[in-house]
Order: C-alpha cells, then structure tokens, then sequence
C-alpha cells in the first residue's frame, strides 16, 4: 500500500532527488512558493523552500525497497524513528499540495515590507529615523512617510537603506 514518507536530502540537492525519484516512477513532493526577496537592492522573484533539505516521497515498499529511495541521488535517507521511515499523514502532503503556492503563505514568507509597515532608515540623511513603507517605486526604491517637524513627508529611498521591524 502507498504511503507518503519524508526524505532527507543532501544540502542543496531537493531538486536533483526529486528529479531522480521521477525517473525511478517513484512520486515525490517538494513543497516551494516563489516569493519577492530584496537582493542586492532589488526586488526579485526566488523560488523558496517551505522545507529546505526535506521532500515528501510517496512508496511501497512492498514493491519498492527503502534502500532504493535512499541511495538515490541527491537523497541522503529517509527520515526515521525507531528504525522505520517516518509516515506523513495522507491529508497533510495534499492540504500542502493544494496550498504551498497560495498569496497569503507568499506575504508570509516574503522579506518585503508591505504597505504600512514601519521601518527604520539606516543610511542617508535620514539614518535612525522610523517611516511607514507606502509603496514600491520601480525596483530599487521605495516611497516612505516621515514624520519631520510634526508634518508627514513622502521620501523616496533606495531599498538598501532601510530595514522592516
């Protein structure tokens, strides 16, 4: 009977495992959501585990032997307690499929401040000042309300030189 079981991988390698476990028609799970990260000063598109260095691999290992899924490549073992690999529940891998590249877990995960937030500006001539985060302007800059002399202020400021509280 197929059950869902979770796989450790070698860092950096869920992709060559699950690719893999495909050739082997063994059916494997690698949860992930592309969220907005800032590198480098810019705002760009990354695709981010929900579970770095882990899979969901679903075998019988009546037909298909635990030895064969670990010694595939880019798999390290699978995940153990007591000596037998550990059972995922069914309904959790497919709540997880139905949902990992939802908008709310992207916000979630997302290192981007979103309108309203509060940040502190950490360079230029407002360095230590706390603003509120407007919006993006394009895609190293952002408009942010400062509150100097008791007047709001919109200031656009590089990505870089502010942080999120």
């Amino acid at each position: 009977m197929h059950k869902w079981y979770l796989a450790h991988c070698r860092p950096r390698e869920e992709d060559r495992a699950l690719h893999n476990l495909n050739n082997q028609d063994i059916e494997a799970f690698y949860p992930f959501v592309e969220v907005q990260k800032l590198y480098r000063g810019r705002k760009v598109t990354r695709a981010e585990a929900l579970f770095p260095g882990y899979l969901f691999v679903r075998a019988d290992f009546q037909v298909t032997s635990s030895t064969t899924i670990s010694s595939t490549r880019g798999v390290r073992n699978l995940v153990r307690f007591g000596g037998n690999p550990c059972e995922v529940p069914a309904e959790l891998v497919y709540d997880l499929m139905c949902h990992c590249d939802s908008e709310a877990l992207r916000e979630k995960l997302s290192d981007l401040p979103s309108c309203g937030d509060r940040v502190r500006i950490s360079e230029g001539p407002f360095a230590g000042l706390e603003a509120i985060y407007q919006e993006a302007d394009g895609d190293t800059r952002a408009i942010l309300l400062l509150t100097l002399l008791q007047k709001e202020t919109r200031a656009s400021i590089a990505n870089t030189d502010f942080t999120r509280l």
